[in-house]
């Protein structure tokens, strides 16, 4: 009942997200909750999040093919680097890591229009990077007291 429980949890956030998305043009509305995906240290799932997200994204996405791919990946090195030193479900530890990969956002965006020859409007990368800093905290703290508090499960 309650992987009935997570996977219907995890079709409602990422149907939320879209949404948000679509109202939020610039904001990955899907990066929280990959990270509390990596929080709940559920390979498995975490995995197929990867892979769904990922798909959603470069779907989504005006640009080549990779891009998300990146995004995600960078977003699961940062995480792994970090949540040693922080306790990985603490508010403080999301806002420093979403700085961060508001950060990695507008770094990866530029170099890969630089790639394609696409021309970048400095400013709004800089505004959709911090719309993505303050949008992971926001969207992160009401996805984290919605998932039921079990221990993770080994997979």
């Amino acid at each position: 009942m309650k992987k009935l429980y997570r996977v219907f949890w995890w079709f409602l956030y990422t149907a939320g997200a879209v949404i948000v998305q679509q109202a939020v043009p610039g904001v990955d509305a899907l990066m929280p909750g990959f990270l509390l995906a990596l929080q709940e240290n559920r390979p498995r799932q975490t995995a197929v999040l990867f892979l769904v997200f990922t798909l959603v994204q470069e779907g989504a996405g005006s640009l080549g093919f990779g891009t998300a791919m990146l995004s995600y990946a960078g977003a699961a090195l940062l995480f792994r680097m970090s949540h040693g030193f922080f306790v990985e479900d603490n508010i403080v530890f999301i806002s420093m890591l979403s700085a961060c990969l508001g950060l990695y956002h507008g770094l990866l965006i530029r170099l890969m229009c630089a790639i394609q020859s696409i021309p970048v409007d400095f400013e709004q990368l800089l505004r959709e990077s911090l719309i993505q800093t303050l949008a992971i905290p926001l969207i992160w703290v009401p996805a984290y007291l919605s998932r039921p508090k079990n221990a993770p499960a080994a997979q």
